[in-house]
């Protein structure tokens, strides 16, 4: 994961829940070439079609733990 590729969550975003505009408006609003900047845009709406649902710290405590299992 790399805040440079555009390709990172924000905890908070998880955390607070994140509609896919705000997602994608993070990712054209970066540093990023234009060719990165669709990659990633693509790969967003792909993974997050309606944006990120809001679950709280514990739900992205829980999935963060398990993941590293």
């Amino acid at each position: 994961m790399s805040k440079s590729k555009g390709n990172v969550i924000d905890p908070l975003e998880v955390m607070d829940g994140c509609t896919l505009d705000a997602l994608l408006a993070k990712i054209t609003d970066s540093n990023l070439p234009e060719s990165e900047i669709k990659e990633a845009t693509a790969d967003k709406k792909k993974k997050f079609p309606t944006g990120i649902p809001e679950c709280g710290t514990d739900a992205l405590r829980f999935g963060l733990l398990s993941y590293m299992i």
